[in-house]
């Protein structure tokens, strides 16, 4: 699916790439244009490229906390790729590239004997996104970790941005309406025991095994815990717990995640996620609000 040669060394571009094959869920259907930038610098390039174009563009990640449309997405979709130098550990500190696997990341700082970032273990998707949605798990949140991020601006280029800057919140950073694309994140972590850093590790593997519906393709938490509430609870009992239509189905071992039993549609997941706020609003009087980020056809 290769269109052409790469735009420059370490930047490659593609064109009807399909973007189940990108996404956790397994859904989505092609993108016009994909590039896949290879390491800060060459994402760095090939935004300021863009915005030199004025070419509007969306950047994925790791596909997790996504559904895309059926239809496909016009444009330009960047997908950072990671590049193991960019990758620096000195000390307590770890400055990551948004491209990086964050499960990558949660090895790297253990076997550099780095604590802090055990909750991460398991957790799909980039460091890039872990920052934009402050991904966490247990309580604990990537925020609770950074030091410093640095993202494109159009206009301006790279900038540095201190913690009390981004606007974290539980599951939200300015990061998701600014227009800003993450491209590092610089963490702070603390000296431990190897052996109790994979420990901790496994455990929370554990947890998120007995908890999540791991066996088939999703998009992670569907919606966002209310105050003082978990969406699970409330979608369970509402009595939607294992609601299907066609191949998406409200998993029957944790309500708050739609999976795809092999041949869904980007429409039936859509009716799902409806019908849980409709019956949500109408049986608490609350309305549910989308964690997972919504790409419809333009």
């Amino acid at each position: 699916m290769e269109n052409g040669s790469p735009t420059r060394p370490g930047s490659s571009r593609y064109q009807g790439v399909v973007l189940s094959q990108l996404t956790t869920i397994k859904l989505g259907g092609p993108a016009e244009n994909l590039i896949r930038p290879l390491g800060t610098g060459e994402l760095v390039r090939t935004l300021r490229g863009l915005d030199g174009r004025k070419q509007n563009y969306r950047i994925l990640g790791g596909g997790s906390n996504l559904l895309v449309d059926d239809r496909g997405v016009k444009g330009v979709v960047v997908r950072p790729e990671y590049d193991p130098e960019d990758l620096v550990i000195e000390g307590d500190r770890v400055e990551a590239p948004a491209g990086m696997a964050l499960s990558r990341l949660v090895k790297a700082a253990g076997a550099a004997g780095l604590a802090g970032l055990e909750f991460a273990a398991g957790i799909p998707g980039t460091v890039g996104g872990a920052a934009v949605m402050n991904a966490g798990w247990g309580g604990e949140e990537i925020a609770g970790v950074i030091r410093k991020v640095w993202v494109h601006r159009t206009a301006c280029g790279m900038v540095e941005l201190e913690p009390g800057d981004c606007r974290f919140g539980y599951r939200v950073s300015r990061f998701q309406d600014s227009g800003e694309v993450v491209l590092r994140v610089d963490l702070e972590l603390s000296p431990g025991d190897r052996k109790e850093i994979a420990g901790k590790t496994r455990e929370v593997l554990r947890r998120r095994k007995e908890s999540l519906p791991l066996d088939y393709p999703s998009a992670g938490s569907v919606f966002k815990n209310p105050p003082g509430d978990y969406a699970g609870r409330l979608i369970e009992a509402a009595g939607l717990k294992g609601k299907r239509i066609g191949d998406a189905r409200i998993s029957e071992k944790h309500a708050n995640v739609i999976v795809n039993l092999g041949a869904a549609r980007f429409r039936e997941v859509k009716e799902l996620i409806e019908i849980v706020r409709g019956r949500i609003q109408e049986d608490f009087g609350m309305r549910l609000e989308l964690e997972i980020i919504i790409w419809e056809s333009m």
